[in-house]
């Protein structure tokens, strides 16, 4: 027999092969594949001409299969059987993984994230670690990348085109300043807070944030003296000092309900601010960032 290219021998001609072999004959086995019976007979004038052996022939009704086809048929069922566990999820249970889960974000994700994610992290995956790191400006692309993080949460202002992402929650902007401020009591238009010093929460070090892209294209500037990579730093500079900061609701409530603070409207027309989850699309149909992509939003989703 002339040597062949494995190149030449197709799966579905391997799946033919099984379906004679299993069902008898070619009719049984265009039915079990969903196919017509011309192609059946189509690929096994190919199977033929690859072994050079009948491999089945007509008896009675059916078709039997040659003593070459018999001494193949356990290789040729092995090579299904692992082809096919390719296309299958393999089973994923978090509770025999053991490895940390890396999120990049920004600390006010981490105070509405970390209570309830640390439970269900150590009630469904005990050997597991979660660790946060500070977000990074351009989003923690490269560490995406590389696996070394799994997740990034934060607004999507300008996230690289090539992450993947999925909508969390949408949250307006608010103002927040100290009891006994100037500005208590009185309504706050576009004027006075334009004409107040403001703080600002920047992760990235940036001092132009969203708000300012509004304000500029509409003409206006207002002017930041302090900005502070973390949110957990607010409250302290906003309750000894009559700065405001403009930042989303959620987060401003939190405050509020431990330190003197009040939220008022923003006296300016601005799109909620959007919260993503961004994750590199190598891991996208990976397992264990599925699920742990799947815990954040039911957390964070609203």
């Amino acid at each position: 027999m002339p040597k062949r290219n494995i190149q030449d021998l197709r799966v579905q001609e391997l799946m033919v092969f099984d379906a004679i072999l299993s069902n008898g004959s070619i009719t049984a086995a265009a039915e079990a594949l969903g196919v017509s019976q011309s192609g059946v007979s189509k690929q096994l004038r190919n199977l033929r001409s690859y072994f050079g052996d009948e491999l089945f022939v007509r008896s009675g009704r059916g078709m039997a299969a040659t003593n070459r086809a018999l001494s193949i048929a356990p290789q040729i069922s092995s090579l299904i059987n692992s082809l096919e566990s390719l296309h299958r999820e393999v089973e994923f249970n978090p509770a025999d993984i053991q490895r940390d889960f890396v999120i990049s974000t920004t600390d006010e994700i981490q105070h509405m994230l970390l209570p309830t994610l640390a439970r269900r992290i150590a009630g469904q995956s005990p050997e597991s670690r979660i660790i946060f790191r500070a977000l990074e400006r351009d989003y923690a692309a490269k560490q995406l990348e590389s696996g070394s993080v799994d997740l990034a949460i934060t607004l999507n202002w300008h996230a690289p085109g090539h992450l993947k992402q999925r909508h969390l929650f949408s949250d307006r902007f608010v103002v927040l300043y100290r009891e006994g401020h100037p500005l208590q009591g009185r309504t706050l238009t576009l004027r006075r807070y334009l004409a107040a010093t403001h703080m600002m929460v920047s992760p990235l070090g940036n001092v132009f944030g969203p708000i300012d892209e509004i304000l500029t294209s509409h003409g206006h500037r207002r002017f930041v003296s302090l900005a502070v990579p973390y949110f957990m730093q607010v409250a302290d500079a906003l309750t000894n000092s009559d700065l405001v900061l403009t930042l989303q609701r959620r987060a401003c409530e939190a405050l509020r309900e431990t330190h003197p603070l009040v939220i008022a409207d923003l006296p300016l027309k601005v799109q909620p601010a959007s919260y993503y989850l961004f994750w590199h699309r190598r891991y996208d149909k990976d397992s264990t960032n599925r699920w742990l992509r799947q815990l954040c939003y039911d957390i964070l989703h609203a």
